[in-house]
């Protein structure tokens, strides 16, 4: 059995994998310290699951690719995480000052250091491909860091940063989301809700992540009959007035104005039904699904000047 951390980075908020010590075990949002490829970082725990090594070659992990978890954090880490948290809200005004002295058309979204500041890491948006490397020799030079710029898209910023939704509740992305899935208009459509773009888009000008998560359920309607149809099922004719996927329910209005509501099963065959159940399975997340790396190939890097 291998002992399997799943945590969240505490920059990006994005996940990874870690291989942990066998008896290494820890609760939900405490925190550890994972060696990464990027050093060494205090990361947040998701999980930790024992795992056969069947199930581990099952899901394509290589565990010399996979981080190792060094320990949990002592107060001496804990100490140089607040330092480095301050450290990087101070690095902020300077990094602004510069891009401003650069003119450069980016907006910076955060500042990030791994534990014992192997490197310095600015996360920014910009509506076009920015030249920063002049940027980043200015930035290295006065920090004397390994410098690293990443340029990120709207769904990363707000995921990093937060934000309220239309829901009136913190975005789902920075509450609990572990990754982005990809959102379209016919997830909308097939679950009755007006393609409008301008009020299904969330704070940041996408579409709502929460468009995904009934949609698997209504794939169902492919077997329903269609609003207005005129039917027959266990001896009742009706119109359909309503098909309501969440109450699994078909309304029926039948020749003497009475509305009757249908199980939605009456309409599917055992096998559909089984087809359907294992569809909406794949569906739902694994418990490795979001597993990502900090890919290697960063935006810039610069070393610390001689």
């Amino acid at each position: 059995m291998k002992a399997v951390l799943k945590f969240k980075y505490l920059d990006t908020e994005k996940t990874g994998l870690a291989i942990a010590p066998e008896n290494f075990d820890a609760n939900y949002n405490e925190r550890a310290v994972v060696e990464t490829d990027r050093g060494v970082e205090v990361v947040k725990v998701l999980g930790v699951y024992r795992i056969s090594e069947e199930t581990f070659e099952s899901f394509g992990f290589k565990e010399e690719n996979i981080f190792k978890v060094l320990r949990k954090p002592s107060n001496e880490d804990l100490n140089k995480l607040r330092e480095n948290e301050k450290f990087c809200r101070e690095a902020i005004p300077i990094c602004k000052e510069k891009i401003k002295k650069h003119e450069l058309p980016m907006k910076l979204i955060k500042a990030y250091t791994t534990l014992n500041r192997e490197r310095l890491v600015f996360y920014f948006t910009s509506e076009t491909r920015v030249d920063f490397r002049q940027l980043v020799r200015d930035l290295a030079s006065h920090f004397r860091l390994r410098i690293e710029l990443r340029q990120i898209g709207v769904r990363d910023e707000v995921k990093m940063i937060g934000s309220i939704g239309m829901c009136g509740k913190e975005c789902c992305c920075k509450e609990y989301l572990e990754c982005f899935d990809s959102i379209s208009l016919s997830m909308a459509r097939i679950q009755g809700l007006p393609p409008n773009p301008a009020k299904l888009s969330g704070v940041c000008g996408r579409l709502m992540c929460c468009l995904k998560y009934e949609e698997p359920i209504y794939r169902i309607r492919e077997y329903l009959p269609q609003i207005g149809e005129t039917i027959t099922i266990n001896g009742t004719t009706g119109r359909v007035l309503d098909v309501n996927i969440p109450t699994e329910t078909v309304t029926l209005e039948v020749d003497s104005g009475v509305k009757k509501e249908i199980d939605i099963r009456t309409f599917i065959p055992d096998e559909a039904w089984e087809r359907y159940t294992e569809e909406v399975k794949r569906f739902i997340d694994d418990k490795f699904k979001c597993f990502t790396k900090v890919s290697a190939d960063h935006e810039a890097e610069e070393e610390i000047p001689e």
